[in-house]
């Protein structure tokens, strides 16, 4: 009788179940993997503490990206709630009746599409001249020499340290009386202006960031520029601008953001240009009830901001690209 060998037909799976279970959540990472080398190295002291580690970091990641979308999903939530579902109290995430009455109300009292065209307008104008502000000055604090760099640089640094507020009156005066009795208040000139000039809304980190990352880039482009024939000027545009676009977008980002949200200068020197930042105090107009008002301003908030997010949402990956380039990492 002839013998039949069961185990050349019969496949037999000695593999234990957390092997089969890596297997099933991730075939392509543990498929033919060599199971006794993944042992030895996992199933340690040291593999265990990786392990914890692991699991530490990520609940960590999930609690602060809890803590920061938390308020803004419970602030989007409530914008879309009914004045009944404010007051009922078995209501706690999500609306019942739902509503679009707080974002219609909002809309109306911000005079929203007037103010969201100007504050473009204005946030536009502003981030361009601090743009090339701070590319013609970063530039020239990273590549030349000469007298008094080093305390310039650091009266830099120091519009850093000094609050704007200390410098309000001077600067409304100044404004207000322009040129003889010409008053630039209640226009975009005095914003203008100050962003031309080098004393705009943080142009001094500006100035810092472009600073650092000409300092980064290497010398021997300009050198090669040189033995060309080119002069400073011409290497500059040609040479030095063209590779600095990531930092550009991410100075320009900054600036736009900060001069939008600002209420600061904007409530000084324009208090009555209708821009998001003033007019969201007008949110509330004509409502008496304190829930009612908080919600207002929840949802004018949103509105405000939701320009921003979604310039964001388009030029992240330059912003990111400009922050890790830029010195202030690692």
């Amino acid at each position: 009788m002839k013998k039949i060998n069961y185990e050349s037909e019969v496949h037999i799976d000695n593999r234990n179940f957390l092997e089969k279970f890596l297997e099933k959540i991730a075939p392509k990472k543990f498929e033919g993997i060599d199971w006794a080398r993944w042992k030895r190295k996992n199933l340690t002291l040291g593999g265990l503490g990786r392990f914890c580690w692991a699991i530490a970091r990520a609940v960590i990641i999930i609690g602060i990206c809890f803590m920061i979308l938390y308020p803004f999903l419970v602030k989007l939530i409530v914008s879309f709630m009914s004045t009944n579902d404010l007051t009922d109290k078995t209501v706690m995430f999500f609306p019942r009746e739902g509503s679009t009455y707080f974002i219609e109300r909002s809309i109306m009292n911000m005079d929203y599409w007037t103010a969201l065209l100007n504050s473009t307008w204005l946030s536009l104008i502003v981030s361009v001249f601090q743009l090339i502000v701070s590319l013609l000055v970063g530039y020239g604090f990273a590549r030349f020499n000469f007298k008094g760099k080093n305390i310039l640089f650091i009266i830099v640094i120091a519009t850093l340290i000094i609050p704007p507020q200390t410098i309000m009156l001077p600067l409304y005066v100044r404004f207000r009386f322009f040129i003889g009795s010409i008053s630039l208040i209640d226009s975009f000139w005095p914003l203008a202006i100050m962003s031309a000039t080098g004393l705009g809304l943080k142009n001094g980190l500006y100035i810092y960031l472009m600073r650092q990352f000409f300092r980064g880039m290497p010398k021997e482009l300009e050198q090669s520029a040189y033995i060309d024939g080119a002069g400073p000027f011409r290497t500059f545009v040609s040479i030095m601008v063209p590779n600095a676009s990531n930092m550009m977008i991410t100075v320009f980002l900054f600036s736009f953001t900060w001069q939008w949200t600002d209420t600061t200068y904007n409530s000084m020197l324009m208090p009555k240009m209708v821009v998001l930042s003033n007019t969201l105090f007008n949110v509330t107009k004509g409502v008496e009830d304190v829930l009612q008002q908080q919600t207002l301003l929840d949802t004018g908030s949103l509105l405000m901001v939701a320009p921003l997010l979604i310039v964001f949402l388009f030029l992240q990956k330059y912003f990111v690209q400009g922050i890790e380039r830029s010195g202030l990492v690692g």
